[in-house]
């Protein structure tokens, strides 16, 4: 049985992480730790995990952490892993990090993206991208994987197939119009995020210069073999969770979505968490809700001359804590849908 601690237990995808290791068969959370003055009962922060998670939520000692767990899930905001990811490695601990804090090739990139000095550069090498769909064979060997954000894995699989068809499509003009349920936010409310600042309506924010921007553009380079530049343009949506992520790609010669179908059932078709819908059928949030499968479906609008790929994940499964929940089943040589197809919806 592999023993789970989570670092950052108060967060939604602490909780999601919590949810679905219940299920698991071959794992177990041992340790819930967090910036917290004494322990604290889990159903505090989640009351849905009431008598299915009975651990409660500690205060961060690493020493114990590594007396208690084999791997731990970092479920921390963004910059605030690389203080503990050394350690933790040190220790003899696998981790599996769900910040931005590993996620770039290049550490300038994530600094000039984040507005940051990083401050474990020299780790930065060692931690691969683990979007198993692209980069699987990278994944089975280091002791700490960078786990994949919701924009980022919604855009990135929605993209990828397509970085093979240069001479089909402009790929030098993909736009992205993508939107998030208010947990992509995280717990912690802002001016935008509060429930009446939210509710009843939709806005685009970092218009422009979103941060998963640069990481998206980084990933499909390395898939394409060229440096890729696209419009990626963030909406906040008052629901909890989900994204759909709309792409959109000018055609250089007529193409049916019958033609573009095909490409994707040969880049994806015995991956166990993508479900291509059929020809010109196209995915929903509900679809995906609470579940780590990426629906995927597209149209080729011969009057714009456009190919439109839609792509439809939940935030807090897929898009971090179902993926990691994947990722370290690949860590530890287990079935990648281990506890994770046919997990409990409750």
């Amino acid at each position: 049985m592999i023993r789970v601690g989570i670092l950052g237990a108060k967060g939604y995808t602490a909780g999601e992480l919590m949810r679905l290791l219940a299920f698991h068969p071959e794992a177990r959370v041992e340790c819930l730790m967090a910036r917290v003055e004494a322990p604290e009962p889990v159903e505090q922060y989640f009351p849905f995990l009431r008598h299915q998670v009975r651990l409660k939520i500690e205060p961060i000692d690493l020493k114990a952490l590594a007396e208690r767990c084999d791997v731990v899930f970092l479920a921390l905001p963004h910059t605030a892993a690389q203080a503990y990811m050394k350690a933790l490695l040190d220790s003899g601990l696998r981790v599996v990090d769900l910040s931005a804090d590993f996620r770039f090739d290049s550490v300038a990139l994530f600094e000039n993206t984040y507005g940051v000095t990083h401050q474990a550069p020299e780790l930065n090498a060692k931690i691969p991208y683990a979007l198993p769909e692209l980069f699987r064979s990278e994944l089975n060997g280091p002791r700490a994987l960078a786990n994949p954000g919701c924009y980022t894995t919604a855009s990135i699989l929605a993209l990828a197939p397509l970085m093979r068809h240069g001479d089909d499509l402009e790929l030098d003009h993909i736009v992205i119009s993508a939107m998030s349920g208010v947990t992509g936010a995280g717990r912690k409310p802002t001016d935008n995020t509060h429930y009446p600042e939210c509710n009843e309506s939709i806005s685009a924010y970092g218009v422009g210069k979103h941060r998963h921007r640069p990481e998206i553009e980084e990933k499909l380079s390395k898939v394409a073999g060229w440096p890729v530049a696209l419009t990626f343009t963030p909406h906040l949506v008052p629901m909890n969770r989900g994204i759909l992520a709309t792409c959109t790609i000018p055609m250089r010669r007529p193409i049916t979505t019958a033609e573009a179908h095909g490409w994707y059932v040969e880049a994806y078709g015995d991956e166990p968490f993508i479900r291509l819908l059929a020809p010109g059928v196209t995915p929903t949030t509900a679809g995906t809700y609470m579940t780590n499968y990426v629906d995927i479906g597209m149209v080729a609008d011969a009057h714009s001359e456009t190919l439109i790929v839609i792509s439809s994940i939940d935030n807090l499964t897929k898009g971090a804590s179902g993926q990691a929940i994947q990722n370290m089943n690949i860590m530890f040589g287990l079935p990648e849908t281990l506890g994770l197809i046919g997990a409990s919806r409750a």
